[in-house]
């Protein structure tokens, strides 16, 4: 029998009307975590579940759209685990897809599933458990996979929850391919922090599809115990900064971390990594070249140039606050025995710790050299650190330099996706950083 485009959309639209209808109450997963559910809490082990305010009125939400833009560590992703295994009790043969960024966050997220079940009473027996999937008897399965480029293909899911989704390899495939689940009449939720814009979670996030939600760090009770929940958003953040929480850990990150982990800032969080304010700030004061000091101790470190790349020494003086850079050198196509007598020189001048970048060439530049070095060993993750360690000293105005122009372009131009980019001077920077206000060497000595 054929079936005309009108009598499919009329089917089309009951079987999501169905769909909709067998979905749980989410008013109904509020009460049923506040009655039932356990979560692991880091200082007092197991407790039961007592909801934050946002936390409530995520459960709340009865929209098949959501999109939560959220700080860092404020609960979200337990509620999001809570919220599924829920719907796995209450709706035989749902199937529910969680996603998280890499593959340890989504074994931790389906933790949180486990640690709430085996406290449930009259739960659906589990027919299956591993690191990966929970299978109950009632035909319900709660899935939890890294995000990857085939991510959600093959699955017709009730429930998909995108965590940390700013961040998460393939976005846009995965959008791609959980997007029918919302089709036929399932629920999306997409939870992240910031990561700057111009992405796929800050495209989502602008557009009219999604309820959204936002929670910035001083609506988080934990973080803000006086002021998370005045109805007023700069009271809130007010009290908030005149807060213990607020005073011991702002410092500890740089404006952009900040502006990541917890202001919810999608502009703030981006790609920019020195700021002309900060570059132009770190002169005011600068004393530029000076002559060694008797009794001071001063860090030099060195970036290696490899084939035609230049050969980046700095020398900063760390006796005195803030720092301050006293000889800065950048030498072309400079043999490497003339670089290390370069070297030697300086460190026999300014007397302190040496830290060479030693990827490369750098392993037997190191090897070769009359004077004791520490080995910056450049991977992903110590690069990211190293940098992060020289904005924080720059916003913090704790690093004074009067800047080459070189420099200074290098500096004005440098971002994370930095593939194709000059940065022998940023990263000569940045690997002296790492060595400020450590007294004991972290690098590998040789």
């Amino acid at each position: 029998m054929t079936i005309s485009p009108q009598n499919l959309r009329a089917l089309v639209e009951i079987e999501r009307e169905k769909r909709r209808r067998s979905q749980p109450k989410t008013a109904d997963a509020l009460t049923w975590a506040t009655t039932n559910a356990t979560i692991p809490h880091p200082q007092r082990g197991l407790v039961g579940f007592v909801p934050y305010p946002y936390q409530a009125q995520f459960l709340g939400m009865q929209a098949p759209r959501r999109i939560i833009l959220k700080a860092r560590q404020i609960g979200f992703s337990q509620v999001f685990a809570l919220e599924a295994l829920y719907t796995a009790a209450h709706t035989p043969g749902a199937t529910i897809l969680l996603v998280s960024r890499s593959q340890d966050l989504a074994v931790n997220l389906l933790r949180y599933c486990y640690v709430a079940y085996n406290r449930l009473r009259n739960a659906p027996t589990l027919v299956k458990e591993n690191e990966s999937e929970m299978g109950l008897a009632n035909g319900s399965r709660i899935k939890s996979i890294p995000a990857n480029r085939s991510t959600g293909r093959g699955f017709a899911a009730t429930d998909v929850y995108l965590d940390e989704f700013a961040y998460a390899s393939y976005a846009d495939e995965i959008y791609q391919s959980v997007s029918p689940t919302i089709s036929q009449g399932g629920r999306l939720t997409i939870g992240s922090t910031p990561n700057g814009v111009g992405n796929l979670f800050h495209s989502l996030w602008g557009g009219g599809e999604f309820t959204r939600m936002r929670v910035p760090w001083y609506r988080c009770p934990a973080y803000n115990p006086e002021g998370a929940t005045l109805p007023d958003d700069d009271q809130a953040r007010a009290v908030g900064e005149a807060g213990a929480w607020y005073a011991k850990e702002h410092q500890n990150y740089t404006a952009a971390q900040w502006a990541a982990e917890y202001d919810c800032d999608f502009v703030g969080s981006g790609d920019a990594v020195f700021g002309v304010d900060l570059i132009d700030r770190a002169e005011v004061g600068a004393l530029g070249d000076m002559p060694p000091v008797a009794g001071h101790h001063y860090v030099t470190s060195v970036d290696v140039g490899r084939r035609n790349d230049a050969t980046v020494i700095n020398t900063v003086d760390t006796s005195v606050d803030p720092y301050q850079r006293v000889v800065h050198e950048r030498l072309e196509r400079t043999p490497y025995p003339i670089l290390q007598q370069r070297v030697k020189a300086r460190m026999d001048r300014y007397p302190g710790r040496l830290l060479i970048e030693s990827n490369g060439i750098g392993d037997p530049f190191i090897e070769t050299m009359d004077v004791p070095a520490d080995s910056f060993v450049t991977t992903a993750k110590s690069k990211v650190q190293a940098i992060q360690s020289f904005q924080l000293l720059l916003e913090q105005g704790r690093y004074k330099a009067i800047w080459t122009p070189q420099e200074r372009r290098e500096l004005i131009g440098y971002q994370w996706q930095d593939a194709n980019l000059v940065q022998d001077c940023v990263m000569s920077l940045a690997i002296g950083a790492q060595a400020l206000d450590r007294p004991e060497p972290r690098l590998r000595w040789l």
